[in-house]
């Protein structure tokens, strides 16, 4: 059988600070799947086939890659069965449009879309899109095999596990998954990179984190067994490949595409630290030259410091923290972390990782419902003492709700009758959309203005170096930060416009440095703004 999966455009905002371009790791992983199975698999990446292209969308809202028309053009007319990738709940109304223009050109072609979104609210993507036949549901390499079977044998679809579809009256059903994860992830070929553009990847060199050499992503454990209320991974058996199979990946990695350097986007990596020590030994026993690092994040509370020595021992140079909030009641009452997370070991973990020589950023959350002004106080408190201790970076996020999880929950009908565009806010430095009751928008986009002018200031003051070193990399084009790569990305692309069906210039990327730097200093429509930079200026003071 002749499958395509579709990896679609990028939605983003241009003042958006958190859309690189990764190789879709997941598209890869089922197209191996598929391939080992014995069907033929075609995959259309259309963003990495056109990086550099940008259409308009809707409202303030841009496509990155093909547009919607040409990924459509580029399914083989042989496929018999078409799945889309839909990570992200912003993308989701991109994905019903094509969805809907997949269903014109192939009107006798079963359409299948799966990924976190559609696997929280396949009722609701079922019926918004008529043209949508089919929702997997979880992990998708056994449903989806199983699917494909179906379809190909002409035997019924009754009884498919993970596979919500429309039934004869209109309405959805599906049965549940009794079906078990896989267990053993080694039993998993490796990702099919080869049908991806991974050159257009390397290239590029808009990675999740900082990119020094050629790169690419790369996943060795799956799930997260801790309950964060915002998480869609929540409560997921976690499951970690065995150190010989994640470093046969990375051979074969450097071997065919001459890489260099991996980022382990992993949602635990650290959860077994036997098995991280396992992996750079590993590195070491074989004498692979690599570097690498985690920019989706480890957990401090299962970070010791042998496991960090370890891990710089082979070849980590920058780790991601999550504190999420700096205050203790919004971690254990809001995001109920854990009763094993704490702030103090966290800073311990940022502390040590920088004695080695590792570069650190850390990630906050603002704005969670429930927080209150005194919560985001201790958040910026905890930012300031970061920037003491040596973090390189701080990003500041704010709350946008996840279908499935508690807080999406929590917000009822507001959840469900948003515009998802609105959820680009998390990582828009232009604009603001508050879900929590004690902030208007104006307000949460001050309080997060603050919130990087202390950082900053703070870091000013005790790692002036730090900044000018930022700043001659700029000039070098060299990557050790992810705070590095925004700003190089950002001067190389506004250099390069390309035309938009309107015939305006847009850039061809989602960063505009000039727009970005007067959102952030010009106080022209923000009578706060002012109030803000004096608190932040604060932190100057000796003592603080």
């Amino acid at each position: 059988m002749h499958v395509t999966l579709i990896n679609p455009p990028q939605v983003f905002s241009r003042l958006q600070v958190a859309s690189g371009i990764t190789p879709p790791l997941g598209v890869a992983s089922l197209a191996a799947w598929l391939l080992a199975c014995g069907h033929e698999v075609a995959v259309v990446d259309a963003l990495g086939l056109a990086p550099d292209r940008v259409t308009p969308f809707r409202g303030d809202a841009l496509l990155r890659g093909l547009d919607l028309d040409q990924t459509v053009a580029a399914v083989p007319e042989r496929t018999r069965l078409v799945g889309v990738s839909n990570l992200f709940t912003f993308a989701w109304p991109m994905v019903e449009q094509l969805v809907e223009r997949l269903r014109s050109r192939l009107p006798e072609t079963p359409i299948v879309v799966g990924g976190p979104h559609p696997a929280a609210l396949p009722e609701e993507c079922l019926r918004r899109c008529p043209g949508l036949d089919f929702v997997v549901l979880g992990e998708g390499e056994v449903p989806l095999q199983r699917l494909c079977e179906a379809l190909e044998s002409g035997a019924g679809l009754e009884g498919l596990e993970a596979v919500a579809r429309r039934l004869e009256d209109g309405s959805v059903g599906w049965t549940p998954q009794r079906l078990s994860l896989v267990r053993d992830l080694d039993e998993l070929p490796f990702p099919a990179r080869h049908l991806l553009p991974m050159e257009a990847y390397v290239t590029t060199r808009e990675a999740h984190g900082p990119v020094g050499e050629r790169w690419t992503s790369l996943l060795s454990s799956r799930g997260c067994p801790y309950g964060c209320t915002f998480c869609q991974s929540r409560n997921t058996r976690w499951r970690g490949r065995s150190a010989t199979n994640v470093v046969d990946e990375m051979e074969e990695c450097v071997a065919r595409w001459g890489v260099r350097e991996f980022h382990f986007e992993d949602d635990n990596l650290t959860l077994d630290r036997r098995r991280v020590r396992a992996i750079a030994d590993e590195i070491l026993r074989r004498g692979l030259d690599v570097r690498w690092q985690t920019p989706n994040g480890i957990r401090a509370s299962s970070t010791d410091r042998e496991t960090l020595q370890a891990m710089w021992d082979s070849g980590c140079r920058h780790i991601t923290v999550a504190p999420e909030s700096g205050s203790e009641r919004v971690l254990t009452e809001v995001v109920r972390k854990g009763r094993d997370f704490e702030l103090e070991q966290l800073v311990r973990v940022a502390r040590d990782a920088r004695g080695l020589g590792m570069k650190v950023a850390a990630y906050f959350v603002l704005g969670l419902p429930g927080e209150r002004p005194y919560d985001a106080e201790a958040t910026i408190a905890l930012i300031r003492r970061l920037a003491r201790v040596g973090v390189d970076e701080v990003g500041i996020a704010l709350f946008t709700p996840l279908p499935g999880t508690p807080l999406w929950e929590q917000l009822g009908e507001r959840a469900a009758s948003m515009d998802y565009l609105d959820l680009l806010a998390i990582d828009d430095l232009g604009r603001a959309v508050s879900f929590n009751e004690q902030y208007s928008d104006d307000e949460l986009q001050a309080l997060r203005r603050r919130a990087y002018a202390a950082f900053f200031l703070v870091r000013l003051r005790h790692h002036p170096r730090a900044l000018l070193r930022t700043a001659w990399n700029v000039l070098r084009s060299r990557q050790e930060l992810k705070t590095d790569r925004v700003l190089i990305n950002q001067l190389e692309r506004l250099r390069s416009r390309v035309g938009t069906a309107d015939s305006r210039p847009v850039l061809a990327y989602p960063y505009d440095a000039a727009r970005t730097l007067r959102v952030l200093l010009d106080s022209r429509g923000d009578h706060a703004f002012r109030h803000t930079l004096r608190k932040a200026l604060r932190t100057l003071r000796p003592g603080r």
